[in-house]
């Protein structure tokens, strides 16, 4: 079976589990802040990472809301 590593979480996992890797919270959290961290060139503080986190639910709980083709007015 084919491995992949995954360079955000540093693991390394079966091709099979790929999939159900990057829809974790974890592997979502980590991604994110590397992007951010990439993008303001230095370390993110557990407060503003936690802060970030709750912003994200918020969206996706909004997404999710608005996606199931109703639109509301």
């Amino acid at each position: 079976m084919k491995k992949i590593q995954c360079e955000v979480c540093n693991i390394e996992l079966d091709d099979s589990d790929w999939e159900s890797h990057i829809d974790t919270n974890e592997h979502k959290e980590k991604t994110l802040t590397q992007i951010m961290e990439d993008r303001i060139g230095k370390e993110i503080s557990p407060d503003i990472r936690d802060e970030t986190t709750e912003i994200l639910e918020e969206l996706e709980l909004e997404h999710k809301d608005g996606s199931d083709g109703i639109k509301s007015e």
